[in-house]
């Protein structure tokens, strides 16, 4: 009987099309779905229009008066202060302080996770989210080159490597943890031809990673040249671009644009004001398009950032402009506007969606419309003094987090509680650990040995040779061996159990014993019997006759000549 049933299954029923009676069953099912969705619709239109009848009547107007018009506005303008603000992640914000100059050039990685800062001191900060505290200190610190000012960091796209630019020639590379792994080559600052060098010869101002690899990246130096790199060759640039014009001046800044293929594009802004677009895959001869008097001559044009789309860039100049271009017609910008720059290095940054653009101004950041570049509303960066202009700007896409770098070292990530994700949200409230040295001192330590009685100072005209035989000789020495059990090895004799039990029923009491007494018991024996000198020669040996009345006698002075 299971059987059949199996099979039965299997069989079919019915035979013929049965087309028109599966469309008429849809069309009972849309017909049903239909009138439910209709009475359900006619059930809150008539719950919506009791609520209404229930709602007080508004006392009737007066003769002479006016509709409170006013407390309309404010609630309008109320309204759409909280609906600006939810489109900007600023409800929140950590302050982190420890650079103790400008902060010049700043970083994130492609997760949220890891904050970069570089400064005019020299120092790179890199902050971890995961790992930090309430205490917000940085989890490392890098010193690239010593003494030389940090002006550009950049991770790639995957996050695995930190490429910096510093005031000094060479490019330095380092992994997402802060090891460094490489730096490149220095130029022949003798050459005069740029295209003839392997390296820059001059102070790095921009660097930037190329979209389409995780190992090709650009350098913009002060002597006057655009080089593309390889990490895999440090030793020499795969390719040197160098602007046709005279006396062009130092290269400032230079970006890839975020599109792919053959459309993507290198742009690069130098001192004469001019900005130069190349093809990112080449060829590399000449600028496929220059713009001349994009910005006052003689200015440092800091930063240029393209849109999301990839057709549109904005540049942010020297002269307290930013201007918005578009790669299709280059001409002439779309737009100009008018932001006075706190620092030298001052950045602009996109919103994810290219509506917005950030751009760091004194004491806040101005948000310009990216159609236009006017000016939407200013930002108050928390956290900062209130003189210190925003030097640095970035939007991160993924975690939806601003992080704004002022010109007094602080450093400011603004987030909000319910549209960002991850990054500052990681370590906002955690309790600060206790660190060794936070605590109270329990009284004064002194190390025996530092006191000046147990001190073993050596003296200062110690020449080199005998310092290098002390250090030899210190070096030598090693600490006792450990006593072996059992049978002897390598030269030691092994110590057993009965070694040691006879050890300690035969005391040594040699070390209790006077050494001139045990000396002394032999005297009177060696006399009456010697044993070695005195044999040989008692048959010829002399009997000495000592002058005893000399050494009584005192020697007269004498005389003064």
């Amino acid at each position: 009987m299971a059987l059949s049933d199996e099979l039965s299954k299997f069989i079919p029923k019915d035979f013929g099309k049965k087309k028109k009676a599966a469309a008429a069953a849809t069309t009972a099912k849309e017909d049903v779905g239909k009138a439910l969705a209709d009475k359900h619709a006619a059930s809150d239109s008539v719950a919506k229009i009791a609520a209404e009848e229930q709602k007080p009547e508004a006392p009737p107007l007066k003769a002479g008066d006016a509709p409170d018009t006013a407390a309309q506005t404010r609630d309008n303008d109320d309204d759409g202060d909280s609906d600006s603000d939810e489109e900007y992640p600023i409800g929140s914000h950590i302050a982190m302080k420890e650079h103790a100059k400008p902060v010049s050039a700043l970083a994130w990685d492609p997760n949220g996770d890891v904050l970069v800062s570089g400064d005019n001191g020299s120092l790179v900060h890199m902050w971890n989210f995961i790992t930090m505290d309430g205490a917000y200190r940085p989890t490392r610190t890098l010193v690239p080159f010593e003494g030389q000012q940090v002006r550009d960091l950049r991770f790639n796209r995957s996050g695995s490597h930190l490429l910096c630019a510093t005031s000094d020639p060479r490019a330095k590379l380092y992994d997402a943890d802060g090891y460094s792994v490489c730096e490149f080559k220095r130029g022949d600052m003798y050459v005069s031809d740029m295209r003839k060098t392997n390296g820059h010869v001059a102070g790095l101002f921009s660097v930037d990673w190329s979209p389409q690899s995780d190992d090709v990246f650009a350098t913009a130096s002060a002597d006057g040249s655009l080089r593309i790199w390889s990490c895999e060759r440090p030793r020499a640039q795969d390719h040197v671009l160098v602007s046709k014009a005279r006396n062009a001046g130092p290269v400032t800044a230079c970006r890839y644009s975020s599109g792919m293929g053959p459309a993507a594009v290198i742009a690069a802004a130098q001192t004469d004001g001019s900005i130069s677009l190349w093809p990112a895959s080449g060829p590399y001869l000449r600028p496929a398009v220059r713009i001349d008097g994009a910005h006052a001559k003689g200015t440092e044009t800091s930063d240029i950032v393209f849109a999301p789309d990839g057709h549109g860039f904005a540049t942010r100049g020297g002269d307290d402009t930013v201007k918005l271009w578009d790669i299709r017609r280059p001409a002439s910008p779309v737009a100009t506007a008018a932001v006075a720059a706190s620092h030298s290095a001052t950045s602009i940054a996109f919103s994810p969606n290219g509506s917005q653009i950030l751009v760091g101004a004194q004491q806040s950041i101005a948000v310009l419309n990216a159609s236009d570049l006017s000016v939407s509303r200013h930002i108050s960066v928390g956290g900062c003094a209130s003189s210190a202009g925003i030097s640095r700007v970035l939007w991160h896409p993924r975690v939806n987090q601003v992080a704004a770098a002022a010109t007094d070292g602080s450093i400011s990530v603004l987030y909000s509680q319910a549209r960002s994700l991850r990054g500052a949200k990681l370590c906002a409230g955690k309790r600060p650990r206790q660190r060794a040295g936070d605590g109270e001192m329990v009284g004064q330590i002194i190390t025996p040995h530092a006191l000046p009685l147990f001190r073993d100072d050596k003296p200062a005209a110690m020449s080199a040779g005998k310092r290098r035989r002390e250090a030899a000789r210190g070096s030598d020495k090693h600490a006792p061996g450990q006593p072996l059990h059992g049978h002897g090895r390598g030269g030691n004799i092994g110590v057993n159990a009965t070694q040691h039990i006879m050890k300690s029923l035969m005391k040594d009491t040699m070390r209790d014993e006077d050494p001139r007494e045990a000396l002394l018991k032999y005297a009177a024996m060696a006399e009456a019997d010697p044993m070695f000198v005195a044999p040989a020669y008692k048959g010829t040996q002399d009997k000495p006759i000592f002058d005893n009345e000399a050494a009584d006698q005192v020697p007269e002075m004498k005389r003064r000549k």
